[in-house]
């Protein structure tokens, strides 16, 4: 099936039966949510750790409702960090060299990371009825950085996939579903991704620890809790 794409630039998105199974899974579960809300307009929030598989979820979960006859757009939160990859990985780094594991948290995730008013803006702007927004395009270097005009005229679901997708500095999240996965599961999916240098690296994994620790801790406010393994769904 043709898929529509994520927007964040480079994003590697794997199709295989357990992501089609989750999707499906979810379909008539967001569908109940859709139908009961009366909303023009909604935004679906998949967030989870890293490895969880948020990107190909979304963009199988917007093909399926878009064969429902709703139009959907799938929103990366990676895009929205203030500084590029290559900057912030250094000043994550740097936190943690100046103020220990401590510091860490309080920079991962939160403000001080990602701008949540430009994230807010747009949901806001879609919740509106806007017929196009501009959104932010994240490569590697300065030089990639760009906005795009999209049209949403038709759009009716905005998925945002992103580990913070359900963070309390973010407004305007109708149906929050969680992704469950433990740091084990989602360490052996980034390492079979082959996406990300230094995986295996103690800092890393430092990192993603303290992200599974920040979005557990949001796992009661999600309405939609999808199991990492679907055997017995």
């Amino acid at each position: 099936m043709i898929l529509p794409a994520g927007d964040m630039p480079g994003a590697v998105t794997i199709i295989n039966d357990a992501v089609i199974r989750k999707a499906e899974y979810l379909l008539p579960l967001v569908m109940d949510e859709l139908k009961n809300s009366g909303r023009k307009r909604t935004v679906v929030s998949l967030y989870g750790s890293s490895g969880t598989g948020k990107t190909s979820i979304a963009v199988t979960l917007a093909s399926l409702l878009q064969d429902q006859g709703i139009p959907a757009y799938v929103l990366s939160g990676d895009n929205y960090p203030h500084r590029i990859p290559e900057d912030n990985d250094a000043e994550r780094e740097r936190i943690f060299r100046e103020q220990g594991e401590n510091g860490l948290r309080v920079y991962l995730g939160t403000q001080q990371e990602v701008n949540y008013h430009e994230l807010n803006t747009i949901l806001r702007r879609f919740h509106e009825g806007a017929d196009t927004i501009d959104l932010r395009r994240m490569g590697r270097t300065r030089e990639a950085l760009s906005y795009e005009p999209v049209s949403f005229r038709e759009t009716q679901v905005l998925i945002l996939e992103w580990t913070h997708g359900n963070s309390s500095f973010l407004e305007g999240i109708d149906i929050p579903v969680y992704l469950e996965g433990t740091p084990a599961e989602t360490l052996k999916a980034r390492l079979e991704r082959n996406r990300d240098a230094g995986i295996a690296s103690p800092f890393v994994q430092l990192v993603l620890h303290i992200e599974h620790d920040s979005v557990e801790a949001r796992r009661s406010t999600a309405k939609i809790i999808l199991p990492y393994r679907m055997d017995n769904k």
